[in-house]
């Protein structure tokens, strides 16, 4: 059933940034999958590492980005610094907030802190609008433990009992904010992947024996564990395993620890860093591989396994966050534990014929995970909350 277009605001803690080109892509792939039948207003308010303001605003079909970038506070002594950064950036947003001419039908927002400040505000100006939020972030986990201070559980709690409901990418998740006493009504939603972008090309026959391993993320160890995927590999060359591992990411201070760490018992024919990468680049990247391993500690819905599935690429995985919902027995491998051993046994005796064809994978995705199907998904949660 067809509804009639509503107007959004995508209020956001995460969008990409001068800082981070990646930095909260997920976001913005459902504010762009909205947009197919909906009009959204995207705000997003940050300091980075400027020496001067910065405004666009920019308009694509249905969807407007509105980005404010201000420099960030030079002030040294932590408790002076904390309070100025909270007043700039609740006075940033308010005043881009005031800017808005329109009258918005839902306000949601994605990642609930630090842009649940201002969505309080949105509110108020808004007061017919209903609310909605999706919460991508790790660090309600007890594994990650950053979900702690004053001023971020208020905002936190004050928000969550306000939204109609409270969409989050794995059950893990949910149960670890109600664990953290933030009652609301809970819904999944998927992440997007750009099956556009994302999807099989001719095949790259692998001539030679070699198993072409290939991984992508942020670096950040204590998620993504890269320091046991490194292990991983130094195993592989002990065992005689003919492979090479691809690693790309743009987190400089992390790739530079972990390329001291991996070229201690490895060299650059076994493990190359190639940095950062655009989209395309790593679908090219995705089809010249073999199987694409995440080896993380947790996760939520990771985007780049679905990703890579898109692509025809089989993957190993730990079994974190919804990694056991969203890949089939047939698209890849889920590992039960974070046993390097384990890990390398699959991987040395790695097969792709074991596995679906390529493209058959690609449209397992596409029904899924694709813009027209999260569109689908979010706009069924705005109508029947």
């Amino acid at each position: 059933m067809d509804h009639k277009p509503l107007h959004i605001l995508f209020l956001c803690s995460w969008y990409p940034n001068p800082d981070s080109q990646t930095n909260g892509i997920f976001i913005k792939r459902h504010a762009q999958a909205l947009a197919l039948k909906h009009h959204v207003t995207v705000l997003f308010v940050k300091s980075v590492n400027a020496i001067s303001e910065s405004y666009s605003e920019s308009v694509n079909g249905n969807l407007k980005e509105i980005l404010f970038f201000y420099p960030k506070s030079k002030f040294q002594l932590p408790i002076i610094s904390s309070f100025l950064k909270y007043v700039k950036f609740k006075s940033h947003y308010k005043k881009q907030i005031d800017a808005l001419q329109s009258h918005f039908d839902v306000i949601h927002l994605n990642t609930i802190f630090p842009a649940a400040i201002p969505a309080l505000y949105a509110l108020r100006k808004n007061p017919t609008a209903s609310f909605f939020i999706t919460e991508h972030w790790s660090g309600y986990y007890s594994e990650d433990g950053s979900y702690k201070g004053t001023l971020m559980k208020y905002y936190t709690q004050k928000v969550a009992a306000k939204a109609k409901a409270i969409c989050v990418i794995s059950d893990k998740l949910k149960q670890a904010m109600q664990h953290h006493s933030l009652v609301g009504n809970y819904e999944l939603i998927n992440n997007v992947v750009d099956t556009t972008i994302f999807k099989p090309s001719p095949i790259h026959y692998n001539l030679s024996k070699t198993l072409r391993i290939l991984h992508v993320s942020s670096l950040v160890d204590r998620e993504k564990n890269i320091s046991g995927i490194i292990k991983i590999a130094e195993n592989l060359k002990q065992q005689q395993v003919d492979f090479t591992l691809t690693i790309i990411g743009e987190n400089l201070n992390e790739r530079d620890r972990h390329q001291a760490l991996a070229y201690q018992n490895l060299n650059s024919n076994d493990i190359k860093f190639v940095g950062y990468k655009q989209a395309y680049e790593i679908a090219n990247y995705m089809n010249e591989s073999d199987v694409f391993l995440l080896f993380s500690h947790y996760e939520g819905m990771p985007v780049v396994l679905l990703e890579s599935m898109s692509c025809g690429l089989p993957v190993i995985t730990t079994q974190v966050g919804q990694v056991d919902k969203i890949v089939k027995p047939e698209m890849g491998i889920v590992l039960m534990s974070h046993d390097i051993n384990e890990c390398v046994k699959k991987l040395s005796q790695f097969n792709r014929a074991q596995f679906l064809n390529a493209e058959i994978m690609h449209q397992e995705i596409k029904k899924l995970y694709s813009y027209e199907s999260v569109c689908n998904a979010l706009t069924k949660f705005y109508t029947s909350n």
